[in-house]
Parts: C-alpha cells; sequence; structure tokens
C-alpha cells in the first residue's frame, strides 16, 4: 500500500510514502530539499509580509512546492484578524496564479474563511488541515467545495462526511507514523485498510497533486 501523509513537519522514515513537508515562511526562511513539500505564511508567525511574500513568491516557483499554506485564519493568533485576512488573501491568489492547491489552517473564523473563499472563487483545491470539527461543519465546508484532512484527533462523523472523495490524511506536528492513523481511521469508517488507502491515494493524486 502507498501511504499518504499531506501535512508534516517531520521527514518520512519510509523513502515510498507520499509525504508534504510543511515550511513556514519567517524572516530567516531556509529552503528545504525534501522531494515534496508546502510552502506558506502561517497566521501564527506573519512579521514582514512584503518580505514574506517575497520569499514564498520565490520558493512557490520550485517544482518540489506541491502547495501554497498552512496559510489561513486564527483567532488565538496575537496577529490581527484583519492583516489575517490581507495575508491569506495574498497566498490565496497566488495558489490561482501558479495553479497549486491550497492547504488552509483555521480556528474558530469558518465564517471569515468562506467569506473570502467567495471572494476569490478559487479554480484550485483548498484542503482544511487538522480537521477536528463536527460532522455538521464538515458537510457544510465539503457542500461549499472545500476538502478535509484529519490526523489523530478526529470526529468520527466529519470523518464519514468527507469518505470517500473528500478526504486527506496527514500527521502535522504528532509524533505518531502515518500508518497508524490510517489504521485508525480506516477502523473508524469501518473500511478495510487496502481500500482505504487505495482511495486516500487515488484523492491525492486527483486533488492535490494533479
Amino acid at each position: 500500500m502507498t501511504f499518504c501523509d499531506i501535512h508534516t513537519h517531520t521527514p518520512s522514515l519510509h523513502p515510498e510514502d507520499i509525504t508534504v513537508i510543511n515550511r513556514i515562511v519567517d524572516e530567516n526562511d531556509t529552503p528545504l530539499n525534501a522531494p515534496l513539500q508546502s510552502v506558506g505564511i502561517h497566521p501564527w508567525y506573519i512579521y514582514n509580509v512584503k518580505k514574506q511574500m517575497e520569499k514564498l513568491g520565490e520558493a512557490a516557483s520550485r517544482t518540489n512546492v506541491v502547495a501554497i499554506g498552512e496559510a489561513g485564519f486564527d483567532k488565538l493568533a496575537k496577529s490581527p484578524l484583519q492583516l489575517q485576512k490581507e495575508v491569506f488573501l495574498l497566498q490565496a491568489r497566488l495558489a490561482e496564479e501558479i495553479h497549486k492547491p491550497l492547504i488552509v489552517h483555521c480556528v474558530k473564523a469558518w465564517e471569515e474563511l468562506l467569506a473570502v473563499k467567495k471572494e476569490v472563487g478559487p479554480q484550485m483545491t483548498w484542503i482544511i488541515h487538522g480537521f477536528r470539527g463536527n460532522g455538521i461543519l464538515a458537510r457544510q465546508l465539503i457542500s461549499q467545495g472545500l476538502y478535509l484532512s484529519f490526523g489523530a484527533n478526529y470526529n468520527p462523523e466529519a470523518l464519514v462526511a468527507a469518505w470517500p472523495h473528500s478526504l486527506f490524511t496527514e500527521t502535522d506536528e504528532a509524533r505518531v507514523d502515518i500508518r497508524q492513523i490510517y489504521q485508525q481511521i480506516a477502523a473508524s469508517l469501518q473500511v478495510e485498510d487496502e481500500v482505504f488507502a487505495a482511495q486516500v491515494k487515488e484523492n491525492v493524486r486527483d486533488y492535490l497533486l494533479g
């Protein structure tokens, strides 16, 4: 089976996996050499927008960068929400310009996210990473064309809402093998491991890697 981890900060010990390493663009940005990566300005780490966007623009054109982000909204962050919106819009429009998906970080700001999505009208895939919301919220987001990525902690009803075509898997910052998350989610969905793995791989090929 092929295992897919679409958002992590830790290199995989298994080179045969499809693993997307996330890099946050900061003031001391250092490029990575990971085969697949996402690059973005996290709402917790907004310092110098002009400089960060310049670095993001340089990184985004690299062939090993398969997605922009994580970008988004977080009402627990120190950065003002209006500034978060401005930075998110810049990244969302960059993703459209270079035809790459957007990895979305969202905490307690779903109305704001959906309002911006309506404003942008994206053609590229938007994937909400680390989704822990309930089934009602999951169905609402999916109905608006969003995709959901799940890690070690999740609401089982949200899994059901996202399965089969709107579901991705990740480890994020958790010190856990993606194989464990696969087994856990497949068991929650009452789906055979092989069937689950095949569907996630299809979703990654269709909506993330293109």
